[in-house]
């Protein structure tokens, strides 16, 4: 971080990114549940959604690492800029096909991939732009403020996503997406992201995209503590993809509900995010974030498995033990967030976050192929109380792990330098990991 970085300066560089981050976000959330929903009403097939959440996971598992390596490359801030564009020139495009009578279901996949092609360039450029503007004693804050923004607008796209998929097409409600986007542009126009200059990055001579690419892996591979982060977030991510994939459907056959409950279950979600993001806020958690984070994934866990028990006349249980879970949510992203934006090189921070992102999103189509037939078999419950109980043991197993537990210590968790990959520097000897 740049000495005596100005305080007003930098926050108003997080609040214009953020702003477009905002309108780019709400726009895709009324997409998002207007499509899913959409999918659920003509289809009621557990296939199809499952389907659905592939299709839109596949590019950016796909994309990220060469979306890292970009981010590491180009300007940031550009990155993010031409990201939208793309995503707001595809959304039109469908829209006015839709407008023309043509809306076949491939088409709507078609869709879904190409705006997930979009946000997987988006995505590890907006992480990795901000340690470049907040000073690192903040970056805990700005995590949890960005995830109050996502909360919030988690919160407000289901219940306009459920009002207006009742009154408008679904091509209408993709032209606000349009829009969003294009506001999202604009507020990133003036603002300035400096950008990580290629000598900076490692000394030597541009390497080329594979070779980009090779060395963030490495540098992964050879931090014990990130790895293991990773991939416990990883088989997490493997185990939740089911429950809320199912969702739509465990509300309308178990619980008798429809857009209205599916949109609550959302917003209580998101309640529950916002809540325990507030909170992080000011109180910042346990002194070490790991901590924070297993114990809220032991909690999640069991807020999970908890719903399967729910009575079909209590769905308002449902909403509470959802909006736990959210709450642990948010003790689970921002210090996780805050932890690799702090110790991981700013040069390498594209490529690291892209490789959290594949990591964590593999693991989703895998689950999701499984789980659509399966949940045919066995019924739609046990796919939500099974992954909460092997939540809640992740959790308690992750106290176990030595390396993932001393991640925040100073060089404990550092890769010796005699093994790091060629291209990344050597920490400082006063470098705190």
């Amino acid at each position: 971080m740049a000495k005596g970085r100005n305080s007003f300066t930098w926050q108003l560089k997080f609040s214009l990114i953020l702003g477009g981050q905002a309108f780019s976000l709400i726009g895709s959330g009324l997409v998002q549940f207007s499509i899913i929903w959409w999918l659920t009403r003509e289809t009621d097939s557990t296939v199809i959604l499952s389907l659905a959440t592939i299709t839109g996971l596949v590019p950016v598992i796909l994309l990220s690492p060469l979306a890292g390596v970009v981010a590491d490359r180009i300007n940031r801030r550009l990155v993010m800029m031409m990201a939208d564009a793309f995503v707001a020139l595809v959304t039109l495009i469908m829209a006015v096909l839709m407008i023309l009578g043509y809306q076949p279901i491939w088409l709507i996949f078609i869709l879904l991939f190409l705006r997930a092609a979009g946000s997987a360039f988006h995505q590890p450029a907006f992480e990795a732009a901000i340690p470049l503007i907040a000073p690192e004693i903040h970056l805990v804050r700005t995590a949890a403020v960005t995830q109050i923004l996502r909360s919030a607008i988690s919160f407000l796209a289901p219940l306009m996503g459920a009002l207006l998929i009742e009154w408008l097409p679904l091509a209408q409600i993709l032209l606000i997406d349009v829009v969003s986007a294009g506001i999202a542009i604009l507020l990133l126009l003036p603002s300035h992201i400096p950008s990580v200059s290629q000598s900076d990055r490692a000394g030597h001579p541009l390497a080329g995209y594979m070779q980009d690419m090779k060395i963030g892996i490495q540098y992964v591979l050879r931090w014990k503590g990130l790895l293991a982060l990773i991939l416990v977030f990883g088989l997490s991510n493997f185990l939740l993809a089911p429950v809320l994939s199912m969702m739509p459907l465990i509300i309308t056959r178990h619980f008798n509900g429809g857009a209205r409950e599916y949109g609550l279950f959302e917003m209580a979600l998101a309640i529950g995010v916002i809540a325990g993001s507030l909170s992080l806020s000011i109180w910042g958690g346990f002194k070490r974030k790991i901590v924070s984070i297993n114990i809220a994934q032991i909690i999640c866990g069991l807020g999970l498995a908890g719903i399967a028990l729910v009575a079909s006349d209590r769905f308002w249980v449902v909403l509470v033990l959802i909006a736990l879970c959210g709450l642990c949510s948010a003790y689970i992203n921002s210090p996780a967030t805050a932890i690799m934006q702090a110790k991981v090189d700013k040069e390498m921070q594209g490529r690291v976050m892209s490789i959290v992102t594949v990591v964590c999103m593999v693991s989703m189509p895998i689950s999701l192929a499984i789980a659509g037939p399966l949940a045919n078999v066995i019924g739609l419950m046990p796919i939500v109380y099974i992954p909460g109980l092997i939540s809640t043991l992740i959790g308690i197993a992750c106290f176990m792990i030595k390396p993932l537990m001393r991640i925040e210590d100073r060089r404990a968790s550092e890769p010796d330098p005699a093994v790091l990959p060629a291209g990344v520097p050597e920490q400082p000897e006063n470098a705190a990991f």
